[in-house]
């Protein structure tokens, strides 16, 4: 934490700035009293995207995978010779 009074916060204030874009915590005094605070302005927020991921790494949710998209449903099987897609067309 850096303290640092108005007068030499007006003198310095782009080095001031800069040191809490930095990370540090700028605590502004007036008289030897806390009056302010400079701290980092929070990063954009999280696409869609980055969350999803966060999501599937703490095993939240699971990502599809290509290998599963890429296959073709494997095909119902009946008594009959007949598809189940034939069957459901000819009960129709």
């Amino acid at each position: 934490m850096i303290y640092v009074g108005v007068r030499d916060l007006k003198a310095k204030l782009s080095e001031y700035l800069d040191k809490a874009r930095l990370g540090n915590e700028v605590i502004v005094t007036d008289h030897g009293k806390p009056i302010a605070r400079l701290i980092k302005e929070p990063s954009k927020q999280k696409t869609t995207i980055e969350k999803m991921y966060l999501l599937a790494e703490k095993g939240i949710i699971q990502l599809p995978s290509k290998d599963k998209q890429s296959k073709s449903p494997t095909p119902l099987k009946t008594k009959s010779k007949m598809k189940a897609s034939e069957i459901l067309l000819n009960d129709r």
